[in-house]
């Protein structure tokens, strides 16, 4: 039996650093899984040349490279590269968040103050690395005849803490009678000694967590400077595009997932790449954990209401979630194809859900419209345990949301659909912390920066 045709082989994509240089996007992590990876394409047009003195077309010339817009469709995950698309809209780059679950097996804390030895006990829970500074002050400031007033802090940028003291103070790392239930470990501090006779001690490694991340992701004002490599193996070519641009993203549902569109500018396609030669080291992650429709919590109220809450949850069929940025595709002298994109309009966010059907709380959308009522949103798509408490999430916060359109259709059961622009709030509204239009949270794996 004949073998099938392998039509599209392997595809990856990478944070590039020079505009219309490819970088190697060929190496093992860097492998993406859109539904079509080819969508790529190049645009070189033709200009025709006419003979003057005859009747016929005499010549055909090229000359620039017109941008090469195309489209990633993804079944989102929870770790797959397009979480680096998502990021490049945003224009954020901060260091992800390790988390932390404290439980018995690694809540105490031996120290001394000179005498006899004290314990701390951090209380259960999961943390990020400031919260559970937060917590293991306050173990150390409860314990039983302590004397000193204690600190702990988290620096997101190294990952480590420091515990420090109104004097100087001993942590019995290695001589405490807990030593095989304290938090040495996963703060960072090394159980081979104590540490003695300083007023202060910093995390002797970086602390790891659980192996779960927190990435946030704010609206920059431009991304500039924000670009990336994508390749496709189409047989036994390689087709690059050595700088591309994520102008607009789509989220949405099809068939119980969630389905990630990003809209993208490339400078062009090549085929004969010095840098990208091979895909054959690419690896991939897993394509199990992806985001379903029913793991998706919606809730809103009005902007001015109290926060968000269980009684705020609201079921649509559907939805768009479409944040958006203008980019211009300018030609330059001494370059066939487009300098860098930038913004050449203010980015926009519109979010778009229908109802199954007209009930009481979506037929008052039509007076809110009229009323002028703004509201506030969140999306929290919740996935399986990482660790402990933690799970794979990605939520969305949109702290003021102005209505544009509601419209219950003729039909035998009446359906609802509200349209929605999302922008600044004056200041974050009762139970957000965000102002921009968009703010996006995600829980993952991934211990690096989206856009390192």
């Amino acid at each position: 039996m004949a073998d099938i045709e392998k039509r599209l082989n392997k595809a990856g994509l990478i944070k590039a650093v020079t505009w219309d240089t490819e970088a190697d996007c060929s190496a093992a992590g860097c492998g993406v899984t859109p539904l079509n990876p080819g969508a790529i394409k190049l645009n070189y047009p033709a200009l025709e040349v006419d003979e003057i003195y005859g009747a016929f077309e005499s010549d055909i010339e090229r000359a620039n490279f017109n941008p090469s817009d195309f489209s990633l469709d993804f079944d989102y995950q929870w770790d797959g590269l397009e979480n680096i698309l998502l990021a490049m809209w945003f224009g954020t780059s901060a260091a992800p968040a390790p988390l932390f679950v404290v439980d018995a097996t690694n809540n105490k804390i031996d120290f001394s103050e000179g005498g006899a030895g004290l314990t701390g006990t951090v209380a259960p829970a999961s943390y990020i690395g400031a919260t559970l500074a937060t917590a293991i002050a306050a173990a150390m400031n409860g314990a039983i005849g302590k004397a000193l007033t204690y600190t702990c802090t988290y620096d997101a940028s190294t990952k480590k803490f420091t515990i420090g003291a109104s004097n100087t103070f001993s942590i019995l790392w290695n001589t405490g009678t807990h030593k095989l239930v304290d938090i040495s470990t996963m703060c960072g501090y090394s159980d081979a000694a104590d540490d003695a006779a300083a007023a202060s001690y910093v995390s002797d490694t970086a602390a790891v967590g659980v192996a779960a991340y927190q990435h946030t992701m704010t609206m920059a004002d431009s991304t500039t400077g924000i670009f990336g490599t994508y390749a496709v193996e189409k047989k036994s070519k390689i087709h690059v595009v050595p700088s591309l641009k994520v102008m607009k993203l789509s989220l949405t549902q099809a068939n119980g997932l969630i389905k990630l569109n990003a809209g993208c500018r490339g400078t062009k396609v090549i085929d004969d790449s010095a840098v990208v030669t091979s895909m054959s080291s690419l690896t991939y992650p897993a394509i199990r954990n992806r985001a379903k429709f029913l793991q998706a919590v919606f809730r809103m109220n009005a902007q001015t209401g109290d926060a968000l809450a269980t009684g705020d949850i609201i079921k649509p069929k559907s939805f768009t979630l479409e944040p958006d940025r203008k980019m211009d595709s300018e030609h330059a002298a001494g370059s066939a194809t487009i300098i860098e994109p930038r913004e050449n309009g203010k980015p926009s966010v519109k979010l778009t859900m229908e109802f199954p059907r007209m009930d009481a709380v979506n037929e008052l959308y039509f007076a809110h419209w009229i009323a002028k009522t703004e509201k506030k949103l969140d999306l929290t798509i919740t996935g399986p345990v990482i660790l402990g408490t933690h799970a794979y999430l990605l939520k969305f916060e949109l702290p003021r949301l102005t209505i544009e359109d509601v419209e219950y259709a003729d039909s035998n059961i009446i359906p609802s659909k509200i349209v929605m622009r999302s922008v600044v709030a004056d200041s974050a509204p009762t139970g957000m912390t965000v102002t921009d239009p968009l703010t996006a949270t995600l829980i993952n794996t991934r211990s690096t920066s989206l856009l390192a």
